[in-house]
């Protein structure tokens, strides 16, 4: 049923062998929406492909209200049509997008006491399991939760495999890439189809993360300029990396740039090699999961 979701971008080297799959990385983002994923060829260490799945909604014959399937049927839909991704690989790392989270230090963290963590910014439910990733590099522990449909659903596909959260994933994405050349303040804006993540560095501490939902640009510029105002971060001054879904001379990059006067695109990991074809998707796009071989959660 391939109308259960719709491929947003195939972006896949020649040399991809499906009988080479036991020398690879695969490197999947799964959220409630769909899934992306990269495949990165040891031998090589070149990355071969970039793909990104959206899960659809279905309208009935009668044209009433659209009807949303299961996030099982939706995977084994869009795995029957792409059977590679269940392959034998080198390295599986799988991460979840998810909406609940929240972190702590690790001096304050009890593992016993994680399921209550995020009652206190969040509505709790039974049908959900909650985790923590351990931030070594910043001594955080990031806790979570996913829902119990969800997480069955990937765990259906590969039952060996462990979840990190994605937002663990950026920050040690971002930590990797700019340990030594954060020597001051800095702010980090990741966008998202739906979310902002925003990171701010003191000098080689991370003093700020939050995630934001959006539903316009300037949610995006009001939620910036509010959190550099409340942590007294003069917007003119303070240099800013975008992540992302964004590009230069977009609406949304001319509008932040009307704030933030020193304004950078991420650059890719220049510890890999990237296939010609990942050349046409800008480098700041899918940042996180293009360095997710690269992180040691």
């Amino acid at each position: 049923m391939a109308d259960l979701f719709t491929v947003v971008i195939n972006k896949l080297d020649e040399s991809f062998n499906i009988q080479e799959t036991r020398n690879y990385g695969l490197s999947l983002v799964f959220g409630e929406g769909g899934f992306s994923y990269a495949v990165l060829d040891f031998i090589r260490n070149k990355y071969l492909c970039i793909q990104q799945i959206k899960k659809n909604d279905l309208t009935s014959s009668h044209g009433a209200q659209a009807i949303k399937p299961s996030f099982e049927d939706f995977l084994k839909s869009a795995f029957s049509a792409m059977p590679w991704l269940k392959n034998q690989y080198k390295t599986i790392r799988i991460a979840y997008e998810g909406k609940k989270s929240t972190l702590i230090p690790s001096l304050l963290f009890d593992v016993k006491e994680r399921d209550h963590y995020l009652q206190f910014g969040f509505s709790g439910s039974q049908d959900e399991k909650t985790f923590s990733d351990h931030l070594i590099p910043l001594d955080i522990q990031h806790v979570y939760s996913v829902p119990a449909p969800v997480l069955n659903s990937i765990k259906s596909h590969y039952p060996s495999v462990g979840l990190v959260h994605f937002s663990s994933v950026l920050i040690e994405s971002i930590w990797i890439n700019y340990k030594n050349r954060i020597n001051t303040n800095r702010v980090f804006l990741h966008i998202r189809d739906n979310m902002i993540d925003l990171m701010i560095f003191d000098g080689r501490q991370m003093s700020y993360f939050n995630s934001f939902a959006y539903q316009n640009r300037d949610d995006i510029a009001y939620y910036l300029i509010f959190v550099m105002e409340q942590l007294n971060h003069n917007p003119e001054t303070i240099p800013m990396v975008l992540l992302g879904n964004i590009e230069k001379n977009s609406p949304l990059f001319d509008l932040l740039f009307k704030y933030v006067r020193h304004v950078e695109f991420a650059r890719r990991n220049d510890a890999f090699k990237y296939s010609h074809i990942l050349n046409q998707v800008p480098p700041q796009f899918y940042f996180p999961l293009l360095n997710f071989q690269a992180c040691g959660l």
